[in-house]
């Protein structure tokens, strides 16, 4: 018997997206302010007691390949939007491509319009995150540097 069988009642994220953000070590109290939602609907979402729209796995598809795809400073601009996060080891960076690549392939069946859609919230949350926040990201060489110490204040 495996440990599937073992542990039938045990809930179980149904999409491959929340298994690879909590190998980050992302939570749903994270995913609920990401999402402006509550963390009790970020866990019904991702046990399956409730259904997530197509556009939201899509952004959170995004924000997962942003982070363990992507190199420098985008990946390092999205990291620094989850206060709590640490670096997390090999195997789980490993463990989370695995589940990214398990969830692009879902994803494949989602209509187009959902997939824009998604990627649309995922431009904005960034942008937002980056231009409204107290850090400035350089253009030119993707240097990160305090407002405060640039003499700039912050909108």
């Amino acid at each position: 018997m495996t440990i599937i069988a073992e542990n039938a009642t045990e809930k179980r994220d149904v999409y491959p997206v929340f298994r690879g953000l909590a190998e980050l070590g992302i939570s749903d109290a994270d995913l609920a302010e990401v999402l402006d939602a509550s963390p009790a609907a970020v866990t019904a979402w991702r046990v399956g007691d409730a259904r997530i729209p197509a556009r939201l796995i899509a952004f959170l598809t995004l924000i997962l390949d942003s982070l363990v795809e992507r190199k420098g400073t985008e990946a390092a601009v999205t990291a620094s939007m989850f206060p709590g996060l640490s670096a997390p080891g090999q195997i789980r960076t490993v463990r989370a491509r695995d589940n990214l690549q398990q969830q692009q392939a879902f994803n494949c069946g989602f209509d187009r319009a959902h997939m824009e859609a998604g990627l649309r919230l995922f431009l904005n949350w960034r942008n937002r995150k980056v231009f409204t926040s107290t850090r400035f990201v350089g253009v030119e060489r993707g240097r990160a540097a305090e407002t405060g110490q640039l003499g700039v204040v912050a909108t």
